[in-house]
């Protein structure tokens, strides 16, 4: 038999996967991130691999986004993205499937 935790049950415990969280990125004339908070400090952005557009649901409450997949000067990379509506910047986390060499693909 297990013993009841006591612990509360139902959907207030469950959280959001990948939740994306907001970060004050200082962007270029161009709109792309150059400078980021990161892991105590910032950081360069030393490269931007990639970046797309995302319009979407506007018959219900609209999204538009513009994601950079960036390296920062230390190494690390990360997939950042600017609300188009609101102006905020954010970190969206993102894992990618692994690679033979047990790295991640993606940022």
């Amino acid at each position: 038999m297990v013993e009841n935790p006591r612990a509360a049950t139902g959907a207030g415990r469950l959280r959001r996967l990948n939740e994306p969280r907001p970060l004050a990125i200082e962007a270029g004339h161009d709109g792309t991130p150059k400078t980021i908070p990161w892991r105590g400090g910032y950081r360069r952005v030393a490269a931007v691999h990639e970046s797309w557009r995302i319009d979407d649901e506007w018959w219900r409450d609209e999204v538009s986004r513009r994601y950079y997949a960036i390296e920062l000067d230390d190494g690390s990379r990360l997939v950042v993205y600017r609300d188009l509506i609101s102006g905020g910047w954010y970190v969206q986390p993102y894992h990618g499937p692994k690679t033979a060499a047990g790295r991640g693909a993606s940022p």
